[in-house]
């Protein structure tokens, strides 16, 4: 049999083992048109390693392996209401004004725009920037002036050139928006996802321009089952934008104490999988001229076995099924194989590697009615469970009960 003959084109012609184009030439015809084509080889892309404003890595572990938020990009933080989410972003704001967030721009303090539509500078966003040990001079509140209307407000996108200016003026290094939507134009349908991914593309364009990154602040709706991402007000536009997804939710704590957790529920240019880590919103007193104001911080704590994820399949899917019940069953006979009491955290530990999250035991605890009392005082507190008949026979009846 002979060879067999080259493809050939629809037009006729063959197709030839080695390209024929040569890059940038364009016809007189195709330049005196408003709209063509341009190919770029992909030989002549520059490619660069992510960079991460936010990074925690630990020793030993491959270099930016653990990087949560990249630069100059858009990522949300996302949460239902009274999570903490813009005491998170106060808490980043503090750490990039002081040079102190582990990441590529730690001992490099840049400035931040905090553009808040919901909070009061005065009474609010001030106060916490304060208690979160920010520096004052590096955090720019933004305002529009405009001699054509008097209560003008930030507006996406047409002061988005005007924004990429003031941050390079300023040495910007990151944009907080909270929230995020309401600073889109109000004659566009935020529930119209092509509306609002045009409104945000030329602000995630100018991030990468004009080298800062940008935190938008997002609600989660009631909708959406346990997908962290799908559950953001706006995440049809937002999902193709996003770079880090931050979540945030609340679950039962090991002593019946509420405990938040918080989530990285989607890294575009890194790991998946990274710890999640449980935080605290903590009561701050800060001093004014005319007297103490009150104010919460957030504060960043260990790292949690349970993710964000986990929090709302549990919300979801409550106690029933058959996984909430062998956890059950297993909590049930762990306990009383060590006598009806044993410390939480050992009892989590167990419970891991038969492969049981932190969260569903915690579920498994509440179905029985299994009871938390606190021993121990500071780092030595520690947290001891109690089958109901256990609890009976220590003498604590008369104590009050934590489910």
């Amino acid at each position: 049999m002979g060879a067999r003959p080259p493809p050939q084109r629809p037009g006729g012609g063959c197709v030839n083992d080695t390209p024929s184009w040569q890059p940038n030439v364009d016809s007189d015809k195709e330049d005196e048109a408003p709209r063509r084509l341009v190919l770029t080889p992909a030989s002549t892309i520059r490619i660069r390693p992510v960079r991460w404003l936010w990074d925690t890595t630990p020793e030993g572990a491959p270099p930016t392996s653990h990087g949560r938020i990249p630069l100059n990009s858009l990522a949300i933080a996302a949460g239902g209401p009274g999570l903490g989410k813009s005491q998170f972003s106060v808490w980043l704001t503090a750490r990039i004004t002081t040079g102190t967030l582990p990441g590529e721009l730690w001992g490099k303090p840049r400035g931040v725009i905090y553009a808040a539509t919901e909070d009061s500078w005065t009474y609010t966003i001030a106060p916490r920037l304060i208690a979160a040990g920010a520096d004052m001079d590096l955090v720019f509140r933004v305002d529009v002036r405009d001699d054509e209307e008097l209560h003008a407000r930030l507006t996406l996108p047409k002061d988005i050139s005007l924004m990429g200016k003031a941050a390079e003026a300023y040495s910007v290094g990151l944009l907080v928006a909270d929230p995020l939507l309401s600073m889109i134009d109000a004659s566009i349908n935020d529930y119209r996802a092509a509306e609002v991914r045009a409104a945000l593309e030329p602000l995630v364009a100018a991030a990468d321009r004009h080298c800062f990154t940008i935190l938008g602040l997002a609600h989660f709706t009631k909708a959406g089952g346990s997908d962290p991402l799908s559950r953001i007000a706006g995440s049809g536009a937002f999902g193709q934008l996003i770079r880090s997804l931050i979540a945030f939710a609340k679950q039962e704590g090991e002593d019946g104490v509420d405990e938040f957790v918080m989530s990285l529920e989607k890294n575009n240019l890194g790991r998946l999988g990274l710890p999640s880590h449980t935080y605290e919103i903590q009561s701050v007193t800060v001093d004014t001229d005319e007297g103490p104001t009150y104010v919460s911080r957030f504060v960043l704590g260990p790292e949690s076995t349970t993710s964000v994820r986990d929090v709302m399949r549990a919300e979801t899917n409550g106690d029933t099924g058959s996984l909430s019940s062998e956890v059950a069953e297993w909590l049930q006979g762990w306990l009383t194989d060590v006598g009806g009491s044993d410390e939480a955290r050992a009892i989590k530990k167990a419970a891991r590697k038969e492969g049981y999250s932190d969260s569903a035991v915690d579920r498994a605890k509440k179905k029985l009615s299994i009871q938390s009392k606190q021993q121990g005082f500071g780092r030595e507190r520690t947290a001891h469970w109690y089958l109901p008949e256990a609890w009976a026979k220590a003498g604590h009846a008369d104590l009050p009960r934590t489910a």
